[in-house]
């Protein structure tokens, strides 16, 4: 049986599909991927560069869930959430489950995370909107916007465009073809024709839109002039923003590629060290779950019941926006450089490793940004990192010893840990291989066999007859993290 949204959502969503596809392919031309920052005073969302006003509607974490902005605490009472209540309100008055549930669970899908794209698709048509944003949020997943600024144009027909639109708009969703592309000529304006099998209508310029139709498919697309042809519309010129705000000083920057290598591989890792800390500091220190403090004198992280050797690494500020590494930490800094094959002279030319105070607004997740900077070198230094607040500490004190892998829980919170705080740094062009080299490392140092039965869907870390598997979307990204028997069903 095909696993889909609800009847009623489905009823209410299709007949927009193959217009949305439409209206995001030109948003996507207009608007570029890049660094995303939002606000959610304003509301506004800002992608390389082009600020415009946009609302969330929900989030996706990592355990398959969706959460509704509209009933999130750190969005509800913020302008930014405005939109996502329409929705409740048209989720009662229309019966429809997944809108009015305040976190819906995905997880019955085969794929959540395709599943929650697909939901932010249905929620652009359900709203009118005029595109799509998906924010990376540092260990929360990830944040859906929709935008409703006018300065977005809508889209008007182009060959190449609305024959793309209507095969797309009917294939995202199961049910049959004829709603989505009959909703299409309608949001043109246009009184189709209808014959066995077919769809047809004229657009404003002359050009006739054929559709063929099969079903739950749509067979063919043709679009020809009045004289049967070239389309007018063919040869069209580009749609433009219309009073979008540039926005210079927006983020811009991107975390840099060798480094974001040697991250993948260090961050999971060293998570696992951090919470080594935790464990010893448990079963010898005393530790009664509350903070250490900082004895800069003795250079100790002090437990009620004794202190562990630290050395500072740095602080960050994501309010003022800014990351410094603390004095004394260039042998820390170099280690970084040696790891991610880097000269002096190359090295020179990053701000993330120069020692002057960095500025974190260039950047969209910005607390990712340091958090990842900190991580990295305290690992391939040999040591543990750590924080306090916004400090971050490097852990030196050899009673820790070797850490290695004690549950498969454990593995799961590491590459989990990991990963969300690197999906917001990692670019679509790198996604794949970064995600792959965190989970592959990590299985490596941990003593784990790296099986790759799974892939692409997955690969696994086995350890007799258990593995942990890490499981990937299409575009590279980690969906999710299982223990379980070897080659059985997760636990």
């Amino acid at each position: 049986m095909t696993v889909s949204f609800s009847d009623q959502l489905l009823a209410l969503a299709r007949p927009n599909l193959a217009w949305v596809c439409e209206q995001l392919d030109l948003f996507d031309s207009l608007v570029p991927a890049g660094v995303v920052s939002f606000d959610r005073d304003e509301p506004s969302v800002t992608r390389s560069g082009i600020t415009l006003r946009a609302h969330a509607i929900g989030t996706y974490a990592l355990d398959g869930t969706w959460m509704w902005a509209w009933a999130n605490e750190s969005y509800r009472d913020s302008a930014i959430a405005a939109r996502s209540l329409e929705l409740r309100e048209l989720g009662e008055r229309e019966g429809v489950p997944e809108l009015t549930e305040p976190m819906p669970d995905l997880n019955h899908f085969p794929d959540p995370r395709l599943a929650a794209d697909h939901l932010l698709l249905m929620c652009m048509g359900l709203l009118d909107a005029r595109g799509g944003v998906i924010c990376a949020v540092n260990e929360r997943g990830r944040l859906f916007m929709v935008v409703d600024d006018p300065a977005v144009p809508r889209a008007e027909p182009r060959a190449a465009r609305l024959a793309t639109a209507l095969r797309n708009g009917v294939a995202l969703l199961p049910g049959s073809a004829l709603q989505p592309v009959r909703g299409w000529f309608a949001r043109h304006g246009i009184e189709p024709a209808y014959g066995p099998g077919r769809v047809e209508g004229v657009l404003d310029g002359g050009d006739r839109v054929v559709v063929t139709l099969d079903g739950e498919g749509v067979t063919g697309v043709e679009v020809t002039g009045p004289d049967g042809g070239a389309p007018a519309c063919g040869a069209a010129g580009e749609q433009e923003l219309e009073g979008a705000r540039r926005s210079p000083d927006a983020p811009h920057r991107t975390f840099p590629r060798p480094l974001l290598a040697v991250a993948a591989r260090e961050m999971a890792f060293s998570i696992l060290r951090t919470r080594a800390i935790v464990q010893y500091a448990d079963d010898h220190l005393d530790f009664a779950g509350r903070a250490p403090l900082w004895d800069e004198r003795a250079g100790e992280l002090r437990f009620p019941g004794g202190g562990l050797k630290a050395r500072r690494l740095g602080s960050y500020d994501t309010e003022e926006g800014w990351f410094r590494w603390a004095p004394g930490t260039e042998d820390v800094r170099e280690r970084f450089r040696e790891a991610a094959g880097l000269g002096r002279t190359e090295a020179g030319n990053l701000p993330e490793l120069s020692g002057e105070q960095l500025d974190l607004r260039v950047y969209g997740p910005r607390e990712a940004v340091a958090v990842a900077l900190a991580r990295t070198a305290a690992n391939v230094a040999g040591h543990t990192f750590t924080s306090l607040g916004n400090d971050f500490f490097a852990v030196t004190d050899e009673r820790l010893g070797d850490t290695g892998i004690t549950d498969l829980d454990g593995a799961v919170t590491d590459i989990r840990g990991g990963a969300s705080w690197l999906q917001g740094l990692v670019e679509q062009s790198t996604r794949a291989e970064t995600m792959r080299s965190l989970a592959q490392s990590y299985f490596e140092r941990v003593g784990l066999q790296v099986w790759h039965y799974g892939q692409p869907d997955f690969i696994s870390g086995v350890i007799g007859v258990y593995e942990v598997r890490v499981h990937f979307a299409p575009d590279g990204t980690i969906t999710e993290v299982t223990p379980g028997m070897l080659m059985g069903a997760p636990m």
